[in-house]
């Protein structure tokens, strides 16, 4: 709709969904964001209805860059989703993507190895219908399409109709072929016009699906596989059916033939493609349909997707648990090597947490459910790994500009071939056959698939070994790193620090832990700990306020109460009486943390805070050096007890008292140097996660989504940091083979096949149309591979 505001701004109108707005300042975060994005001439944002509407130039937004925009300064956009299975060839994806994104549509990625295209998109403007309709206008068949929510069957659904669609035509192509077989040897049992009603079959019903591609690319301005296989086989076909007429020499076995095989390799494809999405199907069917519940008197079976947060969920020994939710009751041992990749079941009491999908071996628990259906754990995981999976490495961006030159490529040479050999008074039929052989050897498929289907393989065997890789660059990206850089509390240490020892009255104890009951840090977690082991009562604070890289402040029973380094207590206006401060200066030397307490004004004592090393830090330490990386220690905690760790460690290079923001500053400067890996606890550390080249969270908690990095490690297991990396190298270095091959693969045979070493070494078009489909199988068997990685 266009419409103008005022006198001067036209334009057309839209409307975006705020998320996470919740003051005035908000708000005019927003508007602000949303105008610095090229296109948008106005906007507004009203923190009342959490919407904004802006007034913008189609023909110059980018929807994307509108989101970064919001997302950059905090903020979101409510967007929908929605996976569309496509028939594409695996060149085109980004025509499709192009094609479906527009008017409405933040985002949206073709993956090549599983013919899905998954699009994010504003449901305030436009519905899935439409981007539908624009890839149907393009000439592109959709299949199948499933909106929002987790769903990882529409790639095995897409699979298998293009297998049986390919089945149905392969079956009269081969029945045909054979008929024909002998004409290649000069044996004529069919006569030429009956030939012509034969090959017609195979040409027009089993090839249609290459014809039917070859004109969707002309309409889109691009040519593809379909395009070479198109020209090759009706080139063959209309000449043999001229010769057929005229009684000149026909050769009509070799277009049913180059069908009938590159057919055949695209329904072995197809077959092989299905088991490429095993690893996340497994995954999303994990979590049970069913769940027994406590309502009432009794208990009841309902869908595992209705148990309303807080109801009493019964899961007995053998049975999957089907919500999210921590135990109420019971005892039992579970196995969560789905998520973790740990074989050890782990021992669940009450209190403890427990994950749909994970599995009761022995016991019996009564769960209070937290979250079920689309929102437990393992549908985020299973989304983010789809995402994930649907990502574009760096190294496919330059292999997408060398394959939309190839197939023009390829004809060319074709032409060349064709004209070369007329030239060389060869008869036209055999200068037609060599130029058909050259259009139908070479293989685009193969170049196109060569790294998403390393990828989907890829990042679904690292699902299954605990982790979870968000952003598939990553794995790219870490391999060219040259330092790996660690948080320490709750990275190297295990992030579980004990008060070593309190110097102060009980009543500025007792008001310390009520100040920092509502902090999840691990020092102020030790503090509440301390205050319940001498039985100390907490209050509720009436305000509270945390500080990254300072500690805490809080209103406690009328008090002003601050925990935390000399920063707080500067800011604080106290002053830290000398002897304190030599005391707290003498176990910093020995490597311990001390958090000072203030109270209106005056610090009243202070906390010894000690932190155990992980057990297996140093041996991780060690194997990344040996893999050439330099370890560097960034923490928030004083000098002394990051240089006591990295002593330990064998670690040179370390900064200690830095806050969050100071950590990415550190991380940036050594980016000057060479690539950064940082790994932190997903905390404090969001800032340099984000600002590394890949970012590493080893997190405790289930919000996977909401964890800053690249990738996830969960429970904290520093050697899934050394697993991901020795993973990151095998799936880039099978998705370098898949390119190599596929490049050397057209290298070798496009000269055998235009004649070149011919008499004494040829390629007739019939086996080059099978050594096509065989450059695609071999990658496809080859990204396999990683299921065993």
């Amino acid at each position: 709709m266009e419409v103008s505001i005022g006198l001067r701004v036209r334009g057309r109108e839209t409307v975006l969904k705020i998320l996470g707005m919740h003051c005035a300042t908000c708000s005019l975060t927003v508007q602000r964001a949303l105008l610095s994005t090229p296109g948008v001439k106005w906007a507004e944002a009203s923190l009342a209805s959490n919407e904004a509407k802006l007034i913008v130039d189609p023909d110059v937004l980018d929807y994307a860059e509108l989101l970064k925009a919001v997302r950059r300064v905090g903020y979101d956009v409510y967007r929908e989703s929605a996976y569309i299975a496509a028939e594409f060839r695996p060149e085109e994806a980004d025509v499709v993507e192009r094609r479906a994104m527009g008017w409405g549509v933040f985002y949206a990625k073709a993956n090549p190895a599983t013919g899905v295209v998954y699009v994010e998109y504003n449901p305030l403007e436009i519905n899935v219908e439409d981007v539908v309709r624009r890839l149907e206008e393009a000439g592109y068949k959709v299949k199948d399409l499933r909106k929002g929510g987790v769903e990882v069957d529409i790639d095995k659904r897409a699979a298998e109709l293009e297998a049986r669609d390919i089945k149905r035509r392969l079956i009269p192509a081969v029945t045909i072929s054979i008929l024909l077989v002998p004409m290649m040897f000069g044996v004529e049992l069919i006569p030429p016009l009956a030939q012509a009603v034969l090959a017609a079959v195979v040409q027009f019903y089993s090839g249609w699906r290459f014809i039917s591609g070859a004109f969707r690319a002309f309409r889109n301005k691009t040519a593809n596989m379909d395009t070479l296989v198109t020209l090759g086989t009706l080139s063959a076909f209309l000449y043999s059916t001229y010769a057929a007429f005229t009684g000149g020499y026909t050769f009509f076995e070799t277009s049913a033939l180059v069908i009938t095989f590159v057919l055949a390799g695209r329904y072995a494809e197809s077959l092989m493609k299905l088991r490429t999405g095993d690893a996340v199907r497994k995954l999303a069917q994990l979590q049970p349909p069913k769940a027994r519940v406590r309502r009432g008197e009794g208990w009841v079976e309902v869908d595992a997707s209705n148990v309303r947060p807080g109801e009493v969920v019964e899961v007995r020994e053998g049975e999957k648990v089907p919500v999210d939710g921590y135990v109420d009751d019971g005892v039992g041992a579970v196995d969560e090597s789905a998520f973790t990749g740990e074989p050890m079941p782990v021992e669940k009491r009450p209190g403890d947490l427990v994950l749909a999908g994970t599995t009761l071996v022995g016991g019996r628990l009564l769960v209070r459910a937290t979250r079920s259906g689309n929102a437990t754990y393992l549908a985020e995981v299973v989304r983010l790994v789809r995402q994930a999976q649907n990502a574009r490495l760096p190294i496919q961006r330059l292999v997408d500009r060398v394959s939309g030159a190839f197939t023009w490529a390829v004809i060319a040479v074709a032409s060349a071939t064709f004209a070369g050999w007329l030239l060389l008074g060869a008869p036209a039929w055999q200068a037609l056959l060599f130029a058909v052989a050259v259009l139908v050897v070479a293989c685009p498929c193969a170049l196109g698939l060569a790294t998403p289907l390393a990828v989907v393989v890829g990042v679904g065997r690292a699902a299954e070994k605990g982790l979870l890789i968000k952003n598939a660059e990553a794995l790219e990206k870490a391999l060219k790193a040259k330092y790996v850089v660690f948080d320490k509390t709750g990275t190297l240490t295990a992030g579980a620090p004990k008060v070593i020892k309190y110097v102060g009255d009980e009543l500025a104890l007792s008001l310390a832990a009520s100040a920092e009951a509502k902090s999840a840090h691990p020092i102020g977690v030790a503090v509440v700990k301390l205050a319940a082991e001498k039985g100390l009562p907490l209050a509720e604070p009436e305000m509270y306020e945390t500080f990254p890289g300072q500690g805490v402040y809080a209103r406690v029973n009328g008090a002003v109460v601050g925990v935390g380094n000399e920063k707080l207590v500067e800011g604080m206006g106290a002053a830290i009486p000398e002897e304190l401060r030599r005391e707290a200066e003498r176990h910093k030397a020995e490597g311990y943390t001390v958090a000072f307490v203030v109270v209106d004004g005056a610090v009243r004592g202070y906390v010894v805070v000690g932190d155990e090393m992980r057990q297996e830090a140093r041996e991780v330490v060690e194997r990344l050096r040996k893999m050439g990386y330099e370890p560097v220690i960034v923490s928030g905690d004083n000098e002394a007890a990051v240089a006591r760790v990295a002593e330990r460690l064998g670690i040179r290079r370390f900064y200690g008292g830095k806050t969050p923001d100071e950590k990415a500053e550190v991380v940036k400067e050594l980016r000057k140097e060479g690539g950064v890996i940082f790994i932190g606890d997903g905390i404090n550390d969001a800032p340099a996660l984000a600002s590394a080249d890949v970012g590493i969270a080893v997190a405790s908690g289930t919000e996977v989504a909401k964890e800053a990095g690249d990738v996830v490690v969960r429970k904290g297991d520093l050697t899934k940091v050394a697993e991901f990396l020795d993973l990151a190298k095998k799936i880039m270095g099978n998705a370098r083979f898949n390119l190599f091959w596929a490049f050397a693969y057209n290298a070798a045979l496009i000269p055998i096949a235009a004649g070149l070493f011919y008499p004494t070494l040829y390629l007739r078009p019939e086996l080059a149309g099978l050594a096509m489909a065989l450059s695609s199988i071999s990658v496809t068997i080859n990204s396999l591979r990683l299921k065993r990685a």
